[in-house]
């Protein structure tokens, strides 16, 4: 494999009589591969489209302060890019028939945990759950066992078997779940969670594997480290 790298430098060296240039024309095919066929490098044109989703958004509410939906959409994209408070005040702004819907609590407990205001978080989350159990295919029990998880280890691991009745697909939860069952000292039980999250890696479809590769890849890694 390395020798193969140094090979393909070599030719593209060749070609361009340059090695900076070089070396960034290797860089963009490797990019170029990767997110054609595996899917570890970050997009580099998503961020850029969601800016002008947002920049869109916020002239919109400038002309219509009033407009509802676009108040939480713009919450929504916030959220993506992690900018929790900003979002939050927008949830906190909607009226009260929109407050009270299962997505727009769940979205206002998401943001209380990432705040760091866990039990208000948690009570929101669990409302919006207990309105819809199945709501975006159970991610909400993922999201709140992974901030649950460092002070409240065994309510985490339900909440994630919980999330594995909704959601059979997630390579992520069993990840989660091994590593709980490591801090239990139950070193047998985490090894198996490795197993399946690798297992349930393998039946995906290709635009699901783009998504849960990371933790294909950690699991094995962990694998292969207990396994020495």
């Amino acid at each position: 494999m390395l020798m193969s790298k140094f090979l393909l430098f070599y030719l593209v060296l060749m070609l361009t009589g340059n090695p900076i240039l070089a070396i960034l024309l290797l860089v963009v095919i490797f990019y170029a591969l990767d997110r054609r066929y595996v899917g570890l490098f970050p997009s580099v044109t998503k961020p850029f489209r969601r800016w002008m989703r947002i920049s869109h958004l916020q002239k919109q509410l400038s002309i219509n302060p009033h407009d509802s939906p676009a108040k939480y959409d713009l919450a929504q994209a916030l959220i993506q890019i992690r900018k929790f408070q900003s979002a939050l005040n927008l949830l906190q702004d909607l009226p009260s028939a929109m407050r009270e819907t299962a997505d727009v609590e769940y979205d206002t407990g998401l943001c209380q945990l990432s705040l760091g205001k866990v039990k208000d978080g948690e009570v929101l989350i669990l409302h919006a759950l207990s309105m819809d159990a199945r709501l975006r295919y159970g991610e909400p029990y993922l999201k709140l066992a992974t901030a649950l998880a460092p002070t409240a280890p065994e309510q985490a691991l339900q909440l994630l078997k919980e999330f594995q009745t909704h959601n059979l697909s997630s390579c992520e939860s069993y990840y989660r779940m091994a590593m709980l069952y490591r801090s239990f000292g139950n070193p047998a039980d985490a090894r198996e969670a490795w197993q399946q999250c690798l297992q349930t890696y393998r039946v995906l479809p290709k635009f699901r594997k783009r998504v849960e590769r990371r933790w294909a890849l950690l699991a094995r890694i962990q694998l292969l480290l207990g396994s020495r």
